[in-house]
């Protein structure tokens, strides 16, 4: 709510609000009414509505304020057609206060204007077709009233919401309906005031506690709802930080079992396959012996490190034995699987960590060709060993 309206929205906003000005000084001067307008007691409306206002609580998917406590009595202690300038009056006054505390961006306040639609369906109503005090005989004018106090907040938040924001009419019909069903539940409450009210106007204050009571409810559901975000965060963390191996960042074991777990489903669900690429760091107890341990795991962090860079996003690299990482990639095949182990053997070329150079073996294999994953596996692994097995021999002949 602190930032500035741009574009389309500010546009449509400033339409409305302009618009409804316009109304709420037509209504106030054309329906007529044999109401005394006391300006203190107006004042007094005004500031219990704009308290009303600020108490927001969430409910389904959206949000609701009770100023319907307020609403209703005001169109039978005021004249009808002062009503929407009154509940402008005090939705500004609500939104001036928020300013202060730093809540609303000062541009934002012309939004609440546009707010106040819903106030002049009930106003025309009320002005028309029952202006004098409340009367049990006239409940279906009240209740036409309050179906055209919905009719003018629906049509207003579907003009700001999906002109002004582009929101899609599905996203908002949730909302209202919350909307719409919380005013209706306390409509017949503030019917009951505004009959009281007709003959004590000060009795309206008496709205005052159940706002409180809705106030408390509402900072009470907020609060249990944060905690369950932050729970709900608490343990995705937990969850994310159980899978990751604490030396190099990357999956370990269970990300990959689960990971492989999750490559079957889709080979026998939907016929996807998986490409499998194993790299085992060679001659990691030599350099520990002679280096330290210190540079073997620097060597770990180096290789992984240069097989992040190989991988896409919706791959898994997984740590999954000391000196040892896995790759798996959905889709592809056995040209699939060539590319990226020549992807993965380009990342490590003239890899080293100081004068100590990163060597790895390589086996990779997919399926389909493989019947299965597991055989993918375990053909990528016999690759591996095959490999390293010739590298091993190819230092040998080589040396002293």
């Amino acid at each position: 709510m602190r930032s500035r309206l741009l574009g389309r929205e500010r546009t449509v906003t400033l339409a409305l609000a302009g618009a409804f000005v316009l109304t709420a000084l037509a209504c106030a001067l054309t329906i007529p009414s044999e109401r005394a307008f006391s300006i203190g007691f107006t004042v007094l409306l005004i500031a219990i509505y704009a308290v009303g206002s600020q108490i927001e609580f969430e409910i389904g998917p959206g949000s609701a304020v009770p100023t319907e406590l307020v609403l209703v009595p005001m169109l039978f202690v005021l004249p009808p057609g002062a009503v929407p300038l009154c509940v402008a009056a005090g939705l500004v006054l609500g939104g001036l206060v928020e300013r202060l505390r730093s809540r609303r961006h000062g541009e934002r306040i012309t939004m609440l204007f546009s707010s106040a639609w819903h106030s002049v369906g009930p106003a025309l109503v009320i002005g028309l077709l029952a202006p004098g005090s409340p009367r049990w005989e006239d409940v279906p004018v009240y209740l036409l009233a309050l179906l055209a106090q919905v009719a003018f907040d629906a049509s207003t938040v579907l003009v700001r919401h999906r002109v002004g924001r582009g929101v899609a009419v599905r996203e908002l019909v949730s909302p209202l309906a919350w909307v719409m069903l919380v005013d209706c539940a306390l409509a017949p409450v503030a019917l009951v005031v505004a009959f009281v009210a007709a003959d004590a106007p000060l009795s309206v204050v008496c709205v005052l506690p159940l706002a409180g009571l809705l106030h408390l409810l509402g900072a009470e559901r907020r609060r249990r709802i944060d905690e369950r975000l932050l729970l709900g965060q608490a343990v995705q963390d937990a969850e994310k930080e159980a899978r990751l191996d604490p030396l190099t960042g990357v999956g370990n074991r269970l990300a990959w079992q689960e990971a492989v777990r999750q490559g079957e489903r889709r080979l026998a669900e939907d016929g996807v396959g998986s490409t499998v690429v194993l790299v085992d760091l060679n001659r990691l107890k030599e350099t520990n012996d002679t280096h330290g341990h210190d540079v073997g795991d620097r060597l770990i962090q180096a290789l992984a490190a240069q097989l992040s860079r190989a991988v896409r996003d919706a791959d898994t690299l997984a740590r999954i034995g000391g000196d040892e990482f896995a790759i798996l990639t959905t889709g592809a095949g056995k040209r699939g699987y060539a590319e990226l182990a020549s992807r993965v053997r380009s990342e490590l070329a003239g890899l080293a960590v100081g004068d100590v150079p990163v060597l790895a073996s390589l086996g990779a294999a997919a399926c389909p060709p493989c019947a299965s994953l597991a055989e993918a596996i375990r053909l990528a692994d016999e690759r591996l060993y095959a490999e390293k097995t010739a590298q091993r021999l190819t230092a040998t002949a080589s040396g002293p």
